[in-house]
């Protein structure tokens, strides 16, 4: 199968990239740690339970806010904090043309002000400055790199996913757990979406999947 432009540039800018630029997996020290992240919220009723699963398994995460969407679920943001998780950057208006290179390449200026925009909103919220970015769809250009180093942000990708954001069926959200709880390796950062409900029958099978396998969930966030 021929590998388009897009999929071949990534897996190049991943390979020169160092780890000190963009973060793909938690650090060797890490050991059987895994790291939950999730992308796009908040959601005012899918956040919270997504808090109540991540509470029974004393599991800590990361949750990449869009800055436009916390003015529905303002409440969310400190409840984030209090649970001991960690909130992130992940652009205020997350634009199509920020993930889709269909959709041409972000400029810079535009980017660099949104990102500063979303970091604003998240302080005057959470009480707190993010010092970490996920670009969104993860897509790594000249610009999703720099704007978030000059911003004093230290980038975050993933290394293991599902496309959960795609599941509309708990039939669906049961098969990615299910894939998710064999593949997951210690050490890996595993890229979620607490914007869709599928991703509460995930979670039901795959934290005790992941607690029986005895991986650390609990500590990841030390490591970033």
């Amino acid at each position: 199968m021929a590998v388009s432009e897009h999929e071949w540039l990534r897996s190049t800018l991943k390979r020169v990239i160092p780890e000190a630029v963009v973060v793909r997996s938690l650090p060797r020290e890490a050991a059987n740690s895994v790291l939950l992240t999730f992308d796009d919220g908040p959601h005012p009723d899918i956040t919270p339970a997504v808090l109540e699963r991540l509470d029974h398994y004393n599991a800590k995460a990361v949750f990449f806010l869009i800055g436009r969407r916390i003015k529905r679920a303002p409440s969310v943001v400190p409840q984030i904090l209090a649970k001991g998780h960690l909130v992130g950057n992940h652009s205020h208006l997350h634009r199509d043309r920020y993930v889709l290179p269909s959709k041409g390449k972000p400029r810079f200026l535009e980017y660099y002000r949104d990102a500063r925009r979303c970091q604003d909103v998240v302080e005057r919220y959470a009480g707190q400055r993010p010092r970490l970015f996920r670009p969104p769809g993860g897509r790594l250009t000249p610009v999703t790199v720099l704007v978030p180093r000059l911003l004093g942000l230290r980038c975050v990708n993933w290394s293991r996913e599902v496309a959960d954001w795609s599941f509309r069926t708990s039939r669906e959200a049961r098969v990615g757990a299910a894939r998710l709880a064999t593949t997951i390796e210690p050490r890996d950062i595993v890229l979620l979406h607490d914007d869709n409900p599928c991703v509460l029958d995930l979670l039901d099978h795959l934290l005790p999947a992941l607690a029986a396998r005895a991986l650390d969930l609990s500590s990841s966030t030390n490591y970033l």
